[in-house]
This record gives structure tokens, sequence and C-alpha cells, in this order.
């Protein structure tokens, strides 16, 4: 059996290996070799715990954003954080905020985001209390502003952008479709996302029949 194979099959075995694990495995192998056996092979690398991550590329099941699991490690389809928050950006109907964002990679995300600011390949924006990350190709840029704007006006007083967006994050990242669960799951995230809008149970729940 080639190396190759031998590797491929462990892999399979393993779902998802580091060079610690493959080092231990195959002892006569130096990094080097690994890293050249590993791009022979096309697999893919985790975009979470410093890309020290493996997996072959016909393992992962990706989610709808191309977002893959296994454990505590995160593959993406795109590729990098960076790469894959700008392709979720542009694909964006109204653009992103940072707590989208990091709710669906499920990693901080500043360092990617400024440089792609500082790359002009986005545009950030405060509005209200949340930074909002919208394309840097214009015409879509103002299509999805002006799409958010169109979207956060059918609210209605007294609800804001920050209200929208929380609400968003439940119903539709958190898959929370019944009034009673979004507003416990708003609830219980009030502190972190700052919106006192959910201090309250009629105003919280107001907001979810919204969009419920």
């Amino acid at each position: 059996m080639s190396i190759l194979l031998e590797m491929s099959e462990y892999i399979k075995a393993k779902t998802v290996v580091d060079l610690y694990s493959l080092k231990k495995r195959f002892e006569n192998r130096s990094v080097p070799s690994f890293r050249r056996d590993l791009s022979k092979l096309r697999c893919i690398t985790s975009y979470t715990n410093n890309s020290s991550y493996y997996t072959l590329p016909d393992i992962p099941e990706y989610d709808e954003y191309g977002i893959w699991k296994h454990g505590d490690v995160r593959f993406s389809r795109h590729g990098t954080a960076k790469e894959t928050a700008l392709i979720l950006i542009n694909d964006s109907a109204r653009g992103l905020s940072h707590a989208e964002l990091q709710q669906i990679l499920g990693v901080r995300l500043f360092s990617p985001l400024k440089a792609l600011v500082r790359e002009k390949a986005i545009v950030s924006e405060h509005i209200g209390n949340k930074m909002m990350y919208f394309s840097g190709k214009e015409a879509t840029r103002q299509r999805q502003q002006s799409s958010l704007a169109d979207f956060v006006a059918t609210m209605g007083n007294p609800f804001n952008l920050a209200t929208v967006i929380d609400v968003l994050l439940a119903v539709f990242i958190e898959n929370k479709t019944e009034v009673d669960d979004a507003y416990r799951y708003l609830k219980a995230t009030a502190v972190n996302l700052s919106n006192w809008h959910f201090s309250c149970p009629r105003n919280g729940k107001r907001a979810c029949q919204r969009w419920l």
C-alpha cells in the first residue's frame, strides 16, 4: 500500500487529524513531507485551532453557510475565516453584523474584518450600537443598504436596527421559530446583546411576533 493511500485510509478512520497524530502514526516522515502528502490528497485545513487540523475533501457535510463542525474544530468550503466572511457578506441580502458573522462562524472576527475593510473588500458602518458590514462592490452595497433600511422601517417604533438584528439571530440562525422560544432565547442573551427591549416581556414578544 502506498503512503498516500495508507494516509488517506488513516484520515478516513479518524475523520480529522493534526500533524501530531500523523507524526505519531507515520514515524519516519518529516513535517514537510506530511504537508506535501496532505496537499496531494487535497486535504482541507480548519479555519479554527490555528489551522492545525486536516480532513479529506469528501468528508465534510457543510451547512447552508458552507461550514462544517467536528467537535470544536471548524472547516469552511470557502477556505479561511477571512475568505468565508467575505463571501458571506457579499452574498447577504442586507449586510451582516459582527454578531451574526460570529454566530455563523463560531469565532471572533475582529482582525479578519479589519483587514477586509482596510483592503476595501468590504465596508463597515456603525448603525445604532451595531457594527454592520457590507460588500465593497458599490452596486451590491447600495442594494444591501437599501434592503436593510426598508427592512428596519417595517419594524416601526419602538424597534430599531439592534432589535431587528437580534431577532434575526434568534429566528434565522438559532432556529427559534416559536414566539416563546425566540423570546426566551433573546431574553437569555439580552445582557450580551445589550438590547433593552428584551428586559420587558411585552416588548420582547412584540418584537418576536413581528417576524414569526
